[in-house]
């Protein structure tokens, strides 16, 4: 019943709707009014500015790492092998499909990059290190995000000997996040794909 417990609160968590509390509570604004219609971190800094999105990219953040550090040892595990990253799915998720916002949320990067660093901090800093490499070559967020995810299972192979569910999550994780991001992967085939620091929102 507590890994029950663990679980549900880690999909609970990982649903707080972060951008849209700090956009209208803060800003009074929600910033799923502007830009690309969603209430993540990458919108709130095209829209209310740079200080706020990375407000909100820590929170969310925060969210999966907390789903993963305190959830699973609260369960004990939950007496199986790969348990904390079953969480940190469930945290991502509820990033995704918020219950608080009719089950249309953020993209979860914030969110995956939280577990991951609460997983396996050496693999979350190759993650980051290729986001930020990514991110540098292309001036794109999308395409950084994506290239980190599909990164992932790579680097959980390679640096962590992980269990089969393990190593099934870190195959998940990337293949939610693409989908998250189809409408910027049609953006970037139509070139029309909006590069970091671009926006134009009620901030600028």
């Amino acid at each position: 019943m507590i890994a029950l417990f663990a679980a549900l609160a880690a999909y609970i968590i990982g649903g707080f709707p972060t951008g849209v509390l700090v956009s209208r509570l803060l800003l009074g604004s929600d910033v799923r009014a502007f830009g690309s219609g969603n209430p993540g971190a990458v919108n709130v800094w095209r829209t209310f500015g740079i200080k706020w999105g990375l407000a909100v990219v820590a929170v969310d953040i925060g969210k999966g790492y907390l789903a993963v550090t305190a959830l699973a040892p609260l369960a004990g595990d939950g007496g199986w092998a790969g348990y904390p990253a079953f969480l940190g799915l469930l945290a991502v998720a509820g990033h995704i499909w918020s219950p608080f916002t009719r089950f249309r949320g953020g993209k979860g990067v914030g969110a995956a990059a939280g577990a991951a660093l609460g997983l396996h901090p050496l693999i979350a800093g190759v993650i980051i290190a290729v986001w930020l490499t990514m991110a540098l070559l292309t001036k794109y967020s999308s395409v950084a995000s994506l290239s980190a995810a599909i990164c992932y299972p790579a680097a959980v192979y390679h640096l962590n000997a992980p269990s089969y569910f393990e190593m099934a999550a870190a195959m998940l994780l990337p293949a939610m996040l693409i989908w998250t991001h189809r409408d910027n992967l049609r953006r970037l085939r139509a070139g029309s794909e909006l590069k970091i620091g671009r926006g134009g929102g009620v901030g600028h």
